[in-house]
């Protein structure tokens, strides 16, 4: 009997959900119901036509046998249908629970969490994530976009947008962020929210290819960071507050509107402008307006005109005083002011070109021809002679190269003297020069290496003397010469003795150009020798000078006859007169070449001016002048050797130029200065003069009544006022009198305060019977010594070296009280090495005297070096010696 195939059932495939498998069993037990109703059908037909009943039960039993396995397994089927609810019901119930783990989870984090999907959709965040999102038109639900989500939010402003970034472009970039995470696996941004806080996002990609982003507040960090840069801010404005302060030019720096943003100390000094113009927030047009009311305009609107678009400093000058003035624009719109003071250099700059047109009019002067050549054989400077020679028809040399100006011809053959002189030596030669006329001229050139800083040659001098003249001579006595000699040998023996006279002639001649040439040489060594002159003169020039006062000195202690004590005090005036213009002069030059050292200090007032009054008081007496004193107690910062000087002139011109009337020396206070006045009643100044007296040899003794001067008192009270910065103002009128002040700074209470000496009261104590050893090489000076120390009653020991010293006291067997020593001895022998020598072999240490004319600085320092040495400078003032010399006994 043929049946139906019977397919069998499949178990339900392990991957399937449980709905699934389900509706799969489902299906299964009616395909299983449709085979068995079909099976019974089938038999039932095969009874209809076959009526064949052991079929029938063979079938019938077959069939119950498929059914019952058909049954078995279908119960098999439900049984695993039901083992996979039971499972699908644990899962869920594990899967809610993890579920709820996890919101748990994700609620207990502080800060803002979210999970978006592959597709970037929101799946899961905690409440910390919706606080971030305060506005509820957003609606964060879960499914929604992280482009749908940031641009709600953009768009009803919970999220603060820069001012130079556009919303969509901000949401781009956002976006593009979100790329870069899902690429690179993690990501970092932060953004502003319009509430003032700020959040930081970390994304990280998740195993399914979403986002898990991190929402953090970092308000707090970002509050403080802005601390930190406002408290920088303020450091570096601190800082360049300070740098400004230190400063020694003014600054101010004005913003866009044109107001004074900040100012240093210096520029209010100065301009000398008051505190509400260096106060933050002055305009600068109160600045102008302050300027152009005191007449100063330069100071304001013309020298912001000048230099508004100037790339170097504009200099102006105000008042007599110049000032460099720059403007720099800065990034904002506003821009730096500053003003320097450049006086003394402008002076300076005046003073060189005085001196170059002095020496350029001297040089022009000179019949000599004078050029400069650089290292590069160019002609930096020409005289007036040198120009006539070379540069006929106006052809210029300054500038030109040696080849051009000289020619071809000229210059082959003074190019090996010139590259000579470019290595350094001194090269004379004879030249030839140019002619106008045709007539052949001869020069005597001289090149002269000129070195540089380093040593190195950077050109040479060259000095051209036209000796045609002589060369014309010399032909001449040639051309006689030769004649004599002619005639001498065709007239031999009839003419012996007009041939000896002819030949004496010609020895006499040759003996005047020896002598001609002796004197060039003399003349020229001279010359070489005039630089060492000027600098020895302070020493020889005073030397014979300290002689002749010990001499008068001498003879004024002795009995004279009646007629010759006044000559002779004359002639000590006389002495002191020169002895005066010799150390102004001095002075003059040391100040002009800087050689004056300054030595700030805090110094009060009150003995400096007391000294000065006690010093100028006889002087002032004995012209019936009334001097006055008004004293300060305050303190300066000065140099009180240079202010004494200064201070010195003031008091002794007001006794010199007032014949009558009365001196007040005082100080007054002037804001953060002392004017150290000096007024008298005197002839007075006229006003177009006032500038005058301060230059050199100038005197106003037109006007009748003053004693004269030598001119140079306030010469060198204003070179003093320049090397201190101490400005000198005068004020006078004719027939009234006139007031001379100086200007101080009143010094801090940090700086070193100086004691001022008292001046050493003059000793007229009994010197006589000290033994005094006097060590001079100086012949006059060592006799003139001698003598007065003989007048004063002294036993003395003279000699001019140390050998002859130490026998002398050998001999003598006395131990001298005292040492007189000169610094400079013969054969560079020092005085300081004298006395150390003589104590060292007498075994004592002797008081010494060291005297000398040098008054540079390290000798002074050499001396105050020594123990129980003194200096005294010659010219030798007797009293100060008598005074020191009695010292011994005290």
């Amino acid at each position: 009997m043929n049946l139906p195939a019977i397919t069998q059932s499949k178990a339900p495939a392990a991957d399937l959900t449980p709905d699934e498998e389900r509706a799969a069993l489902k299906r299964e037990v009616a395909k299983l119901k449709e085979i068995n109703r079909a099976l019974m059908k089938h038999v039932e037909h095969s009874l209809d036509l076959q009526g064949n009943a052991y079929h029938l039960f063979q079938a019938a039993v077959l069939l119950d046998r498929m059914v019952k396995e058909r049954t078995r397994e279908l119960e098999q089927a439900l049984e695993a249908v039901a083992s996979s609810n039971r499972e699908l019901n644990e899962a869920v119930v594990v899967g809610l629970t993890a579920q709820n783990r996890l919101r748990d989870a994700i609620d207990s984090i502080s800060e803002g969490f979210a999970i978006f999907d592959p597709k970037d959709r929101l799946i899961l965040c905690n409440q910390r994530f919706m606080d971030f999102w305060p506005n509820p038109s957003i609606d964060i639900r879960s499914g929604i976009t992280f482009e749908e989500l940031i641009t709600r939010a953009q768009k009803d402003g919970s999220i603060a947008t820069p001012d130079d970034v556009a919303p969509e472009q901000w949401i781009a970039d956002r976006l593009q962020q979100r790329d870069v995470a899902r690429s690179s696996g993690s990501g970092r941004w932060v953004y502003a929210l319009s509430n003032g806080r700020w959040i930081q996002v970390n994304d990280r990609l998740s195993l399914e290819g979403g986002i898990a982003s991190i929402y953090t507040d970092i308000t707090d960090i970002k509050d403080a960071e802005r601390q930190e840069r406002e408290r920088a801010l303020a450091e570096r404005s601190l800082h360049l507050q300070a740098t400004l302060e230190s400063m020694s030019i003014g600054v101010a720096v004005f913003d866009k509107d044109q107001r004074l943003v900040t100012a240093n100390r210096r520029y209010g000094e100065l301009l000398e402008l008051p505190a509400s113009l260096t106060t933050p927030g002055a305009t600068l047009h109160s600045f102008q307006r302050f300027n152009d009311q005191r007449e100063v305009s330069e100071l304001g609107t013309a020298s912001l005109l000048v230099t508004a678009n100037a790339s170097t400093p504009a200099e102006v000058s105000v008042n007599g005083r110049w000032f460099a003035i720059k403007r720099d624009p800065m990034p904002d719109g506003g821009f730096v002011i500053s003003y320097a003071e450049i006086t003394e250099r402008r002076m300076v700059e005046e003073a060189l070109h005085d001196t170059e047109e002095r020496i350029r009019l001297f040089a022009n002067a000179m019949p000599t021809m004078m050029s400069y050549v650089d290292i590069e054989e160019h002609y930096q400077f020409v005289n007036r002679a040198y120009r006539t020679t070379y540069g006929r028809n106006g052809k210029r040399i300054l500038g030109r190269e040696l080849k051009a100006v000289l020619g071809e011809v000229e210059y082959g053959m003074r190019k090996p003297y010139i590259d000579r002189a470019l290595r350094g030596s001194t090269v004379v030669f004879d030249t030839q020069l140019p002619s106008p006329d045709g007539e052949p001229r001869f020069g005597l050139a001289t090149y002269v290496p000129h070195r540089g800083a380093r040593g190195q040659v950077v050109g040479f001098f060259v000095l051209i003397q036209d000796i045609t003249e002589r060369r014309r001579s010399e032909r001449i006595l040639e051309a006689a010469k030769e004649e004599l000699e002619r005639r001498v040998y065709e007239r031999t023996a009839s003419l012996q003795q007009l041939n000896e006279t002819l030949l004496s002639e010609v020895v006499e001649r040759r003996r005047i150009a020896a002598e001609l040439q002796k004197s060039k040489v003399e003349a020229e060594r001279a010359n070489l020798s005039k630089t060492q002159f000027l600098a020895d003169a302070s020493h020889d020039l005073l030397q014979p000078l300290n002689a002749a006062r010990l001499f008068v000195s001498a003879m004024q202690d002795q009995s004279l006859p009646e007629g010759l004590p006044p000559m002779i005090g004359k002639v000590d005036q006389a002495l002191s007169n020169v002895e005066d213009i010799l150390n102004i002069l001095l002075d003059i030059s040391k100040l002009d070449a800087g050689k004056v050292a300054v030595s700030m200090r805090r110094v009060p007032l009150t003995a400096v001016m007391s000294s000065l009054r006690d010093e100028v008081a006889p002087l002032a007496e004995r012209g019936g002048i009334e001097l006055r004193f008004m004293p300060s107690s305050l303190s300066v910062n000065t140099d009180v050797r240079l202010l004494r000087r200064l201070l010195q002139n003031f008091l002794t011109n007001a006794c010199r130029y007032t014949p009558s009337g009365r001196i007040l020396f005082g100080a007054r206070r002037r804001g953060g200065h002392v004017e150290l006045q000096v007024a008298d009643t005197g002839i007075g100044i006229p006003k177009d003069s006032l500038d005058e007296i301060f230059q050199e040899f100038q005197r106003l003794t037109d006007l009748g009544g003053g004693k004269k001067g030598y001119g140079l008192g306030l010469s060198i009270v204003r070179r003093i006022s320049r090397l201190l910065n101490h400005p000198v103002q005068v004020r006078s009128e004719v027939g009234k009198g006139s007031v001379f002040s100086v200007l101080v700074p009143i010094a801090t209470e940090a700086s070193e305060l100086m004691e001022v000496p008292a001046p050493e009261p003059v000793s007229n104590a009994a010197v006589d019977k000290i033994n005094a050893l006097i060590v001079e090489n100086e012949p006059d000076v060592l006799e003139g010594m001698a003598n007065l120390l003989g007048t004063w009653g002294c036993n003395y020991l003279a000699a001019p070296n140390q050998a002859q010293a130490l026998a002398a006291v050998e001999q003598s067997g006395t131990l001298p009280d005292i040492l007189l020593v000169d610094y400079h001895l013969d054969n560079n022998v020092l005085g300081t090495d004298v006395i150390a020598a003589i104590r060292r072999q007498l075994g004592a240490e002797i008081p010494a005297v060291v005297i000398t004319a040098d008054r540079s600085a390290e000798v002074q320092h050499v001396i105050q070096e020594m123990p129980a040495a003194t200096l005294l400078p010659k010219p030798i003032k007797p009293a100060r010696l008598r005074a020191l010399v009695a010292s011994v006994r005290r």
